[in-house]
């Protein structure tokens, strides 16, 4: 079986209602502040050796450090202070340190994706420095920060929803859109670049209907480039599953063996 889903910017489904230049529902809603935002970015070393997954920016900073040319897969966690990170190796279960130790610190540039790294091992003289960037480029690539807006209940835990997200410009701090007519999970979003396209899309935890957290069934906002909108994704919210991103690859693992590639605008299902 051979199935092809469609994922071109260009092609999505878009409802004029589903968001406004200014922030014409927040007032029917409450501010949310403790929605953590979980950026995942897609760094490759300049001279292409090296890929890294990094979650940055938040209270547990991690990462998984490809090596493409001799096939090692190192995963780190550690700390974050400013712009200066401090990681060391784990099991890729996450639960203790490996044979050998490495480390990976180094400064991150937030606005360009750039990160000058050491690459070092605690029981060797290794101590490889190493140049990375945004994997995938992007012209223009908009600077973005998010509000919450959502219902709370105190009175019944678990009851709470994320029903709207501000999107605004970094630079001159106004609304670019809103994103609502959805309820979402409350305490997190992911930011990340799902069709591997240098811009980052906006997934949020589907609780609508009978919906939990448990069912893994997610919203997908991708941004357009050429409309400077997130216009959601209907074709990714029929598949059931995280998706878990392997930019190294360019596939989209959703889980039970639901794996896709990425090409041309393509979503290919591989057997």
């Amino acid at each position: 079986m051979n199935i092809k889903l469609l994922i071109s910017i260009s092609v999505f489904s878009f409802s004029s209602v589903a968001w406004s230049q200014e922030s014409i529902n927040s007032a029917k809603f409450e501010p949310l502040s403790d929605v953590r935002v979980s950026m995942q970015r897609m760094l490759r070393s300049v001279e292409g050796r090296y890929f890294l997954d990094l979650y940055a920016g938040i209270w547990n900073p991690h990462g998984t450090l490809y090596d493409l040319r001799d096939q090692n897969v190192v995963a780190f966690k550690g700390s974050q202070k400013a712009d200066q990170l401090q990681l060391k190796s784990v099991k890729v279960n996450g639960d203790s340190a490996s044979s050998e130790q490495y480390q990976l610190s180094g400064h991150l540039d937030a606005n360009t994706g750039n990160m000058a790294t050491t690459f070092s091992a605690l029981h060797s003289s290794l101590k490889t420095p190493i140049q990375f960037e945004p994997a995938f480029k992007a012209a223009e690539k908009p600077r973005f920060v998010f509000k919450f807006y959502g219902l709370k209940n105190i009175n019944l835990a678990g009851t709470d929803r994320l029903k709207q997200v501000d999107v605004i410009n970094k630079l001159d701090h106004k609304v670019v859109q809103s994103l609502t007519n959805f309820d979402a999970y409350p305490k997190s979003i992911g930011y990340m670049d799902i069709n591997f396209d240098g811009y980052y899309d906006v997934v949020l935890s589907d609780i609508s209907n009978t919906y939990k957290v448990e069912d893994k069934r997610f919203i997908y906002w991708m941004y357009n480039p050429k409309t400077g909108q997130f216009q959601r994704s209907p074709q990714l919210e029929n598949i059931v599953g995280f998706p878990s991103l392997h930019g190294e690859k360019q596939q989209i693992d959703f889980g039970n063996g639901q794996i896709y590639q990425v090409a041309d605008g393509l979503l290919n299902y591989i057997e």
